[in-house]
């Protein structure tokens, strides 16, 4: 019976896995790309403040 519930697990997950997997690549990559995107904007706020003085 155990092997049974084994099987079946790795049966439904096993072939998801590689989805998964580049789900979560994605996922990381779109994080890498917003927190680039947000010290470009601090920078961009930055010199803003520099030139007009607000």
């Amino acid at each position: 019976m155990e092997t049974e519930v084994l099987g079946i697990v790795l049966g439904t997950v096993l072939p998801i896995y590689p989805m998964l997997f580049a789900i979560y690549q994605k996922i990381g990559r779109y994080d890498e790309i917003v927190e680039e995107f947000r010290k470009l904007r601090a920078e961009h706020y930055a010199h803003k403040e520099n030139r007009h003085g607000n």
